[in-house]
């Protein structure tokens, strides 16, 4: 994620709990934070997070968790075999 991404974010979260302080330290520090992450991800944790929470999230609670990184991997993997597979004879 960049700085941009980052300050997207905030905006959702910002706008539902105005609680969230917003300051350039912290953006700085959050894009550094996520910057290894998928910000398409973080946006839907984001998103999902708010629906259920009452308290603002910490980077922790909107980073993509290893579980996810790895069921997506694989994924890709299965659709990789289905293609190599389509028009193979079968044994």
């Amino acid at each position: 994620m960049d700085r941009k991404q980052v300050i997207e974010v905030f905006k959702l979260l910002k706008s539902v709990y105005p609680n969230f302080d917003v300051s350039t330290e912290k953006v700085d520090i959050w894009t550094r934070l996520l910057k290894d992450q998928n910000p398409a991800i973080v946006m839907k944790n984001a998103e999902r997070y708010v629906l259920t929470q009452k308290y603002p999230p910490t980077i922790a609670d909107l980073r993509e968790t290893n579980t996810e990184s790895r069921s997506d991997d694989f994924l890709k993997k299965v659709r990789q075999w289905e293609r190599e597979a389509v028009g193979k004879p079968r044994s």
